[in-house]
């Protein structure tokens, strides 16, 4: 009986998420109670351009390696001004020759979405070595395709890009360490949790622990990562929007915000509906 209620109340939620995707542009989500195994989803296979999302890819890449010893967290780097490059971030700003230690620089792409920091990132893991990484999770759609601000490769089509699905998956991974070692697992999701502004930070309520990273271009709004209302019940989510009018990044905290209020609800009750 109680597993009835939920299942009603889950497709509440599923139904409630799905009509808010077609209010409008092209949207789409996944989310995944890491806790029972449920899901919901709504154009959870559509291709989306990920914007900086992709930069939890990019993150997991380069904690591989400094986890094989390829690289040290505490190794520095020169950010020169050939690695400058313009948009999100403080580092394109920077007068002088500067030095940074890896895990500083990882820190900058997540937290401030920094490009120069994330190009310098992209350097370190390699592209080639970041899609390897996400074929071998089974993410054959997670692509990264060009460094940031590069509008050359960009006019050529050459999108870094995702699907809702395979972002939820994806950080879902990292959450469970499925093809994740502990240590990987760890690095990346400090580093995730870092404060950031974007849709999770607009849909949750303050004080809620989240590791996500978002994304935005123009017309288009991403937002990715694990969410707890409770230490042990968190949820991957991952929305997608893009063709959105506005402020588009208030139409997928409107997701976040929706997501959240049903899964605070579900951690804090018992199966048949009472705290």
């Amino acid at each position: 009986m109680g597993d009835r209620s939920v299942d009603i109340l889950w497709s509440k939620l599923a139904g409630e998420l799905n009509d808010a995707c077609q209010e409008t542009g092209v949207m789409g989500y996944s989310l995944m109670d890491l806790k029972t195994g449920r899901q919901a989803s709504f154009r959870a296979e559509v291709l989306f351009p990920t914007a900086s999302t992709i930069k939890i890819a990019i993150l997991l890449g380069l904690a591989i390696r400094v986890d094989r010893g390829d690289i040290g967290w505490s190794d520095r780097v020169a950010v020169e001004d050939k690695d400058k490059v313009g948009g999100s971030g403080v580092l394109g700003h920077f007068s002088h020759k500067a030095e940074l230690a890896v895990r500083d620089v990882a820190a900058l792409m997540i937290s401030l979405s920094d490009n120069t920091a994330t190009n310098i990132c992209i350097d370190l893991a390699t592209m080639d070595f970041v899609n390897e990484t996400m074929r071998s999770l089974g993410l054959e759609n997670t692509k990264l395709r060009r460094k940031m601000m590069d509008f050359e490769a960009a006019k050529r089509g050459d999108e870094n890009v995702s699907t809702p699905g395979e972002l939820a998956s994806l950080v879902a991974k990292i959450q469970e360490r499925d093809g994740v070692t502990e240590r990987v697992a760890e690095d990346v999701l400090s580093v995730l949790t870092l404060p950031k502004g974007g849709p999770f930070t607009l849909g949750l309520p303050e004080g809620v622990k989240r590791a996500n990273k978002p994304g935005g271009l123009g017309n288009l709004s991403v937002d990715a990562g694990i969410i707890y209302p409770t230490p042990d019940r968190p949820f991957a989510l991952a929305v997608c929007g893009s063709f959105l009018p506005g402020r588009p990044e208030e139409a997928t905290a409107a997701i976040v915000r929706k997501a959240f209020g049903y899964m605070k609800v579900l951690a804090e009750c018992t199966e048949l509906g009472r705290s």
